[in-house]
């Protein structure tokens, strides 16, 4: 007499523990690596500005690094250490603002969403020109509501220049 539950019977069992766990993801995320932006429109005299800077609670914008020829390759020499070193001090990404027109400035915020900033207007020196509080709305671009996904926020206007 055979005993056990035979090919079949192992088959069933194992289907019906899988096929449950089918309805658990039922959609698949990639856009990963967004980021959310936000416009900033100067009015007036906007020669003179050299920056545009936006800060929310923990972070400023800086102006984003600009792309410049490449160097001479060059050898780098290992520094590993078996010695424990502490671990490096964990800082807040910085934001990047980039100038797109004369009047009209981009800042990336990364992948957050902050809902006061201040922005400023600042001569190539570091005076502030101008500074302003707002309130950011954000609006989703891209992506979906489940993944995530870009977001913008509606222009800023800053005047007084």
């Amino acid at each position: 007499m055979k005993s056990g539950w035979g090919i079949l019977g192992t088959l069933a069992a194992a289907a019906a523990g899988v096929i449950p766990l089918t309805g658990c993801m039922t959609y698949s995320c990639s856009a990963i690596g967004y980021s959310n932006t936000v416009t900033v429109a100067l009015e007036g005299n906007f020669a003179v500005v050299g920056e545009v800077r936006l800060c929310d609670e923990t972070t400023c914008s800086r102006l984003a690094p600009e792309m410049g020829a490449p160097g001479p390759a060059r050898t780098i020499e290992p520094t590993f250490s078996p010695e424990a070193e502490p671990p490096a001090p964990v800082t807040s990404a910085p934001y990047f603002a980039t100038k797109t027109d004369n009047a009209v400035w981009e800042v990336n915020v990364d992948m957050r969403t902050p809902r006061n900033a201040t922005v400023s207007a600042l001569t190539a020196d570091g005076t502030v020109l101008v500074s302003q509080n707002v309130e950011l709305t954000w609006t989703r671009v891209g992506g979906s509501e489940q993944c995530g996904g870009p977001m913008s926020a509606p222009p800023i206007e800053l005047r007084g220049l």
